[in-house]
């Protein structure tokens, strides 16, 4: 009888362990991946529907063409994860499991903050927000834009930072900076935590570029009839286009279940593996302690998890005789205009502390970031 493997979401982490599994393993093994979309697409892919730079079919990827060819995809949203019976539930059918890879994202949750989606629901965190600022910024022809960040954690995070400073290129070219004012609220003390270093050089990029950075300020409440965004402690900021990071959520059905008992899912640092027997959780629904904080929510430590989540089961099947510890290691490209790039090199458990640091800042970098998105294009992909 053959053993089943079930992966929960087609991102990063899911995308690299089928892959991987599907590479290493024999017809004894049943792979099967379930995702409610039809088609992948990498983060900053985002920006170049953003700023019109490319069309939604030129950064999508349909998983009708994955390479896994061991791997059975199935297309639907999940109703029910049932940790103690070893079963997932989808509206036409259940899956039975003996590994079940956690790798559902988090959600992005438009209606937390008060007034938000009244005031436009501008964010360019999702492929519909990103399309929907399109026009937005195209017309624009002069005032106050407003980015902040409502609250941690959140996916990807250089990129509000990359939006403010794209933003800033987009209305030069236009030829209406001068006319623009932009300012960035973040409710964290720096840009990133984990580096006052590059937190140090992504602040004066800003400054460079006339941003103002507004730090340790959390807004709780759009007046889209004032226009103005309210802070926590009753300060209000004047606005004519507000961009938002909405408040990131496990999923529904993550926070329904077991398994969500705790917000994002615990997981163990060393094999991303949780409290239930042959349950992983890796990326975004994850939530991996380092120090007093988390590993971030970034695509690259999906992907470096979901290797060590298949050498777990490799050594728990009596495949490999060597555990892959997770070391939270990658970078994060960081676009900055003009064809510049940078990229955030960090490496979170592989070292005695967490550190990073910032590369680049130069034409030089972007066919690396080009060489990334082929690389996985080409592995994922056929």
């Amino acid at each position: 009888m053959s053993k089943k493997i079930l992966i929960l979401g087609a991102g990063f982490g899911g995308l690299e362990a089928a892959t991987l599994l599907s590479e290493r393993l024999d017809d004894r093994y049943e792979i099967t991946m379930i995702d409610q979309n039809d088609s992948f697409f990498i983060g900053f892919s985002k920006f170049e529907l953003m700023f019109g730079r490319k069309n939604e079919q030129e950064i999508k990827y349909s998983y009708k063409d994955l390479k896994a060819e061991k791997v059975n995809f199935v297309k639907s949203v999940i109703n029910e994860i049932d940790v103690d019976n070893k079963v997932v539930h989808i509206p036409s059918k259940s899956f039975s499991y003996d590994y079940l890879i956690l790798a559902l994202g988090a959600d992005l949750n438009h209606k937390a903050i008060p007034g938000f989606v009244e005031s436009g629901g501008y964010e360019f965190y999702s492929l519909e927000g990103a399309k929907k600022l399109n026009p937005v910024i195209n017309a624009f022809e002069g005032g106050s834009v407003i980015i902040s960040i409502f609250s941690k954690p959140y996916k990807c995070p250089p990129a509000p930072y990359e939006g403010a400073l794209q933003l800033h290129d987009f209305f030069e070219q236009k030829g209406i900076r001068e006319k623009v004012t932009i300012k960035m609220i973040i409710p964290a003390s720096m840009p990133l935590p984990v580096s006052k270093d590059v937190s140090g050089q992504i602040e004066s990029l800003l400054e460079e570029r006339n941003i103002e950075l507004i730090k340790s300020t959390k807004i709780t409440k759009i007046d889209d009839t004032g226009k103005k965004a309210v802070a926590e402690d009753g300060t209000s900021f004047d606005y004519d286009l507000f961009i938002g990071v909405p408040v990131h959520t496990p999923p529904k059905v993550i926070k329904e279940s077991k398994l969500g008992e705790q917000g994002f899912i615990l997981s163990s640092k060393d094999n991303l593996s949780t409290q239930f027997e042959g349950v992983y959780a890796i990326g975004d629904v994850a939530k991996i302690p380092v120090g007093k904080g988390a590993v971030p929510k970034a695509g690259v430590f999906a992907e470096d998890a979901a290797r060590t989540v298949v050498a777990d089961i490799l050594l728990k099947e009596g495949l490999e005789n060597n555990p892959k510890k997770f070391e939270a290691k990658g970078a994060c490209y960081f676009e900055f205009g003009g064809g510049r790039v940078a990229k955030i090199n960090v490496n979170f458990l592989g070292e005695e502390k967490p550190n990073a640091f910032l590369e680049g800042l130069s034409s030089d970098l972007r066919a690396d970031k080009e060489n990334f998105q082929r690389t996985r294009e080409e592995r994922w992909f056929k």
